[in-house]
């Protein structure tokens, strides 16, 4: 993850190609920046939790990434963590995000599947991870290769804004759960998002940016 500085350098091609930044903001092969840091530090700037505006551009945002990643290189994310996602300043203070971590992105395959072959690392206490239904099967059966819904990630990105926007506890399990949780936003543009990114079946998640 890159450190307070003004550039940014992509770690892969697959990171470069699909990366949302406004143009005005390459530099060579880099990202140029006011400010760089991971999204954990710019949520503990945050006494309870993200601004609306900026939870409408992290959506945004992320979802153009996902869209060039499915439809441009054929490829998807199986699972969040918190630093996977790196927020940018620019010189006229507006923030941007991008997914700046290729380690969990995966070829998609003609059953709409990912395949993944290398077991689950450990995460730092800072980088909270965020696990879909199927990831979590995943998690618990230890073996590989494994394949996954390429949606898998719609459902993880879901609880990352949950995380970031509704509530820093233990993140719900069931539909029920959910609908509490959901109260506070209900019927805005966040809470329709997170209804649709957050099914249990993988087949009927969409993600429809705000």
């Amino acid at each position: 993850m890159s450190s307070p500085s003004s550039l940014f350098h992509f770690s892969s091609e697959v990171l470069r190609k699909s990366c949302p930044l406004p143009k005005s903001m390459f530099s060579s092969s880099a990202i140029k920046a006011s400010k760089i840091e991971p999204l954990s530090v710019f949520l503990k700037q945050r006494i309870k939790h993200l601004e609306y505006s900026e939870m409408e551009q992290l959506i945004e945002m992320i979802g153009r990434q996902l869209h060039h990643l499915e439809v441009n290189q054929n490829k998807g994310v199986s699972t969040f963590k918190i630093d996977d996602i790196t927020v940018f300043h620019a010189a006229d203070d507006a923030v941007y995000f991008a997914i700046t971590n290729d380690d969990n992105i995966y070829d998609i395959d003609e059953e709409n599947q990912m395949e993944i072959i290398t077991p689950v690392s450990s995460t730092p206490k800072h980088n909270k991870a965020f696990h879909s239904p199927e990831y979590t099967e995943f998690i618990s059966k230890k073996t590989i290769p494994y394949k996954i819904h390429f949606k898998s990630g719609y459902y993880s990105f879901g609880l990352l804004c949950l995380y970031c926007y509704v509530t820093r506890t233990p993140v719900a399990t069931t539909a029920d759960d959910f609908e509490t949780l959901f109260e506070p936003i209900i019927n805005t543009k966040i809470y329709w998002f997170l209804k649709q990114v957050l099914q249990e079946d993988p087949m009927t998640r969409r993600y429809i940016c705000v």
